[in-house]
């Protein structure tokens, strides 16, 4: 098979590793490999290594004529089979280039939202004629897609995997910065921004239904996450001393592995969370909502607990659940760590995708 991929690999390793790794994996099973990307960045260097062709270039716009002309150009030079493009300008150049190509047309969409049939921009990618099919990071994008009309053969789910090996180098960080007590259970929560789907007024609300005795502490870890109606809700709250804001933080993930558990409570819009996945393979066990982009993620009352949406008084059981049987804690990180790795694995991914490109291709 030969597969042309779009995608902007530039900046922060850790959120493009996980695709990466798929696209390096295939070229191990004998795909033949094109990549569309800025030949300065850290994968493109990985790619050619692999064997695979880096054409240094990515889309600027949706209309980038010269995007436009090189994928046409590589497509019909190289007999592609399948162009992967994974943003709108990759999307939407790619349609224009293909037009009159049999090369397969596969978009991706990793987080639910902003897809509505009514909307005429969603018909210059996703939705476009020209799209054979949409990959979809979790059931919940897929559902999303299916509820605006495209049929359920063109919308696949294929998880992005991630590997242990990617998290065994990380050490707990030191939190004395923090001025936190040595017996307090401390609750790593990471997230940027958007505070309201994140479901924090959830969470602070939970802190309330806590005993008054209990050292339970939430290491609030992501920028923007301590915007409006969380200050006024804390200046409310008797237990406002116990959530620490700590910003962004480059060292997100030492933090994360020194906490005891790790919580998300988000109330729509998440496919598979990035940051519960990395907690799970820092030998975190979690408390998660249950909305559908975390099916499947965490067993419940093994991993980890899950509660409903919107449900401060579950959270707060939950909480007291570890608490009170701390002693179980990490051996319920022990049983994440296991499951994740099972769930979301890379070498899973990379026989997804490769059986997903055979099938399209037969």
């Amino acid at each position: 098979m030969n597969i042309l991929v779009i995608s902007n690999y530039s900046g922060s390793l850790n959120p493009m590793r996980p695709e990466a790794a798929i696209f390096l994996g295939l070229t191990k099973k004998g795909v033949k490999l094109f990549v569309m990307t800025t030949a300065e960045s850290y994968y493109a260097q990985e790619f050619e290594k692999a064997g695979a062709t880096v054409l240094n270039y990515h889309p600027k716009s949706k209309f980038d004529w010269k995007a436009i002309k090189l994928i046409r150009k590589t497509v019909v030079d190289q007999k592609i089979d399948v162009v992967h493009a994974f943003n709108s300008k990759g999307i939407s150049t790619a349609i224009w280039a293909l037009q009159g190509l049999p090369a397969k047309l596969v978009t991706y969409r990793g987080y639910t939202g902003n897809i509505f049939w009514y909307d005429p921009s969603c018909y210059l990618t996703h939705l476009h004629p020209r799209v054979d099919y949409i990959v979809c990071l979790a059931e919940s994008v897929r559902e999303m897609f299916l509820k605006n009309g495209v049929p359920e053969n063109k919308a696949v789910t294929l998880l992005k995997g991630h590997s242990a090996d990617w998290y065994d180098h990380i050490t707990p960080a030191d939190l004395s910065e923090f001025k936190l007590p040595k017996d307090g259970m401390i609750c790593s929560f990471v997230a940027n921004n958007r505070v309201k789907m994140k479901g924090i007024e959830y969470l602070v609300k939970s802190a309330e239904l806590l005993p008054d005795d209990a050292q339970i502490y939430f290491l609030m870890i992501g920028e923007g996450i301590d915007s409006p109606p969380i200050p006024s809700l804390l200046a409310q709250s008797k237990h406002r001393d116990k959530f620490i804001f700590t910003g962004f933080r480059n060292d997100a993930s030492a933090l994360v592995k020194a906490c005891d558990i790790s919580i998300s409570v988000s109330l729509f819009g998440e496919a598979t969370q990035k940051a519960m996945i990395e907690a799970m393979y820092l030998g975190n066990p979690i408390i998660i909502s249950d909305i559908s982009g975390n099916k499947g993620m965490v067993q419940d009352g093994k991993g980890g607990y899950v509660v409903p949406t919107k449900d401060s008084k579950a959270i707060a059981e939950a909480l007291m659940k570890f608490y009170q049987h701390q002693e179980q804690i990490p051996s319920m990180g022990e049983a994440a760590k296991k499951h994740i790795s099972a769930f979301l694995s890379v070498e899973k991914s990379i026989e997804d995708y490769y059986g997903f490109y055979q099938r399209i291709t037969a």
